[in-house]
């Protein structure tokens, strides 16, 4: 494996806990409790499908991003411990990083506020247009204009949306599921459950046998 696509949330950054605050904090705003081990549930599915859990529509988004967008509404979300230090050794060893995510550029402002910008060479976010994963569109555009081989790239990601989104892309893809929300395989070629075994994985794959 050469090309290594990540997505963002759960993935590179534990922005969770931003987004559940703010998810919250919005309903609390609109007059409808939000019990917060629900919202996080929900939130783990898909933004969308919380919305729609408590009654909100996509025409409602706007409002809820002003909070979730702005990045001193603490908690902040931070990089997973080891993320920016496999990201590098990723691209040291000869491979490149992509992020693909159905956030906006808020996921481009959190990558230069950690100094993680330039060990990317290409971005798809939401504002891109495409359809939501498991869609393969992103994936495949990514492949198309990069020039890449898809038997070396690799979607990661902890959610089996985005593991459908790189088999449906004909590529294979890795599950980081540290909270063990997947018994069953997804359809993923490999699981990681921690971020040592994540790395070791990764480096494996890239051909560092010493990892």
């Amino acid at each position: 494996m050469k090309h290594f696509i990540w997505d963002f949330d759960g993935m590179l950054f534990d922005t969770y806990p931003h987004t559940l605050a703010a998810f919250c904090e919005y309903c609390r705003r609109a007059g409808i409790p939000a019990e917060r081990d629900e919202a996080y549930r929900l939130l783990k599915i898909t933004l969308r499908h919380a919305f729609r859990w408590y009654g909100f529509t996509d025409a409602d988004a706007a409002a809820f991003y002003e909070i979730e967008n702005d990045l001193d509404f603490l908690p902040r979300g931070v990089p997973y411990p080891g993320i920016p230090e496999l990201l590098r050794d990723i691209a040291a060893g000869g491979g490149k990083n992509y992020l693909y995510t159905h956030r906006d550029k808020v996921a481009l402002q959190y990558l230069e506020l950690y100094g993680l910008t330039d060990l990317f060479t290409d971005c798809i976010t939401g504002e891109d247009g495409f359809p939501f994963k498991p869609a393969p569109d992103a994936l495949n555009d990514l492949v198309r204009r990069n020039g890449l081989p898809k038997d070396a790239c690799l979607m990661l990601g902890d959610r089996d949306i985005d593991i459908g989104a790189g088999v449906n892309a004909g590529m294979a893809a890795l599950l980081y599921d540290d909270e063990n929300r997947y018994p069953e395989n997804v359809g993923e070629t490999w699981r990681c459950t921690n971020g040592e075994e994540l790395r070791k994985t990764v480096l494996t794959l890239l051909g560092d046998k010493s990892e």
